[in-house]
């Protein structure tokens, strides 16, 4: 039987790598966008937040196998600045998605994007999928209760719902408001002339399990295929960088020499200082693992930036 998903977030930084690697892996993609214009007869637009969107959009789909739901609003500090909004679409949507998906398709697989981010400061390390939920931050919360939803929905109505709970991730396409593609621009345009040598910095000391946002789309559909139903699956690399390793290295790049400079501005008032996350259980279900290190993620970052740069877009 051929493989057909429909993507909600479809435009997103994940969504657009997710709906390519699908369809060049031979699954007929559907994608449901929010805030742009559809960029193909593949797309329809969707605010996830509204149920009738929702619906429109599974039934313009047409026979699917499977929901990848991302849709999400997903920048914590905009989630600070404006919690009602992030919970409609990050709680309420994903209530939306599950409830339409059993309602005109119970036979497909859901998988639900999640957040490790709803672990919060973790208790022991590496932290896996038996660690209890403490989200510290309204993002992290519309996560973690999503996620707990998505739990109760399966074992209530019998929906075949999986779900996920990646690391950080990063990549081309990935906006400048996260913190290696924020660096990876800072760089580029120092070493075009655009900006002077100063290097703006938030929390350096702090370390995060970073994946390359490729091995995160595999992953999804490592899971979609091989996982089992109503489980939940860390993706994560297994080990913590430091942000002051990721702007050495970045530094290791390049020529140029900068001053580092602290922003208060861009230090959270409450944040984990050290995560790492077992990859055990999605390896032993479905022998995903992560292939590209985090040197890879950083040059790939630069050489997008650089290019940005020389470009005129950034």
């Amino acid at each position: 039987m051929e493989r057909a998903a429909l993507v909600t977030g479809a435009n997103g930084f994940v969504g657009r790598i997710l709906c390519s690697y699908l369809a060049d892996r031979g699954w007929r993609v559907r994608g449901g966008v929010f805030g742009a214009e559809p960029a193909s007869e593949a797309e329809a637009v969707c605010d996830v937040a509204r149920r009738d969107d929702v619906a429109r959009l599974v039934d313009w789909a047409g026979p699917i196998t499977h929901v990848f739901h991302l849709a999400a609003r997903t920048f914590v500090p905009d989630s600070i600045q404006s919690p009602a909004a992030c919970m409609a679409v990050n709680i309420e949507g994903t209530v939306h998605v599950l409830d339409v998906v059993r309602e005109r398709v119970p036979e497909a697989r859901v998988v639900y994007v999640g957040s490790a981010g709803a672990y919060g400061q973790p208790q022991t390390l590496p932290v896996t999928e038996d660690h209890p939920l403490n989200p510290l931050n309204p993002y992290d919360i519309s996560k973690a209760a999503a996620d707990q939803y998505c739990a109760f929905f399966h074992e209530a109505t019998g929906l075949d719902v999986i779900r996920t709970r990646p690391f950080n991730h990063s990549g081309p396409g990935q906006s400048e408001l996260f913190v290696l593609p924020a660096f990876a621009r800072q760089l580029a345009r120092i070493e075009a002339g655009l900006a002077p040598p100063t290097f703006r910095v938030g929390n350096l000391d702090k370390a995060r399990d970073f994946l390359h946002v490729n091995d995160v789309v595999a992953a999804y559909e490592a899971v979609a295929v091989r996982g089992a139903g109503g489980r939940v699956y860390n993706i994560c690399c297994g080990q913590s960088t430091p942000i002051r390793a990721a702007l050495d290295g970045l530094l290791a790049l390049t020529d140029v020499e900068v001053e580092v400079v602290v922003d208060e501005g861009l230090l959270r008032p409450v944040d984990a200082a050290d995560v790492v996350g077992s990859h055990d259980r999605i390896t032993a279900d479905t022998g995903w693992r992560p292939a590209i290190p985090f040197e890879g993620i950083l040059r790939d970052l630069l050489e997008e930036w650089r290019g940005r740069v020389g470009g005129g877009t950034a």
